[in-house]
């Protein structure tokens, strides 16, 4: 495990395509605005994306750096990437989905805004599209309700999981 985000209670992650300095900015922002402890969030970057400042963080994680640092926290804070959203669904972690957007050159198409409202009327599952709304859900963070899987979304995993084994 990585051993910086052990007293982490926030993971902050971008997937691994692309960087969301814009997400990296808003939870800075907010963990400045609210005097949140540097260690309370850890930071996946992605490629060549921003460094927080203060907080621990990596560019990437093993898939088992990943569940390890999943388990031990209680909110995920994710780009709308469906690997991420359904590994906080799996792991019945609260999630707040901060979709990329296509128009700031944040991604190639609009798909995760799509993604976003295809998840936002799901259980433990929170969209939030700026600052501000980012930040109220923050400031909820011991009220969120976790995410807990369906069985449609079991049947997902188990298909995505088997296709990343080659089983398919």
């Amino acid at each position: 495990m990585i051993e910086s985000s052990n007293k982490a209670s926030i993971l902050v992650t971008v997937g691994t395509q692309f960087a969301f300095d814009r997400l990296t900015d808003m939870v800075q922002q907010w963990m400045e605005n609210e005097n949140i402890a540097d260690n309370s969030v850890y930071f996946q970057v992605g490629p060549e994306g921003k460094s927080p400042e203060k907080s621990p963080y990596c560019e990437f994680m093993s898939p088992n750096d990943y569940q390890e640092v999943m388990k031990t926290v209680q909110i995920v804070v994710a780009h709308a990437g469906i690997g991420s959203i359904l590994s906080a669904i799996e792991n019945g972690k609260a999630v707040i989905i901060v979709p990329r957007d296509f128009d700031r050159g944040e991604h190639r198409n609009a798909h995760q805004a799509s993604t976003a409202r295809e998840f936002a009327q799901r259980p433990g599952i929170y969209v939030a599209t700026d600052y501000t709304s980012l930040a109220g859900y923050l400031n909820q963070r011991e009220s969120l309700q976790p995410a807990l899987p369906s069985e449609l979304d079991t049947q997902m995993l188990a298909s995505v999981n088997d296709f990343i084994q080659g089983k398919r």
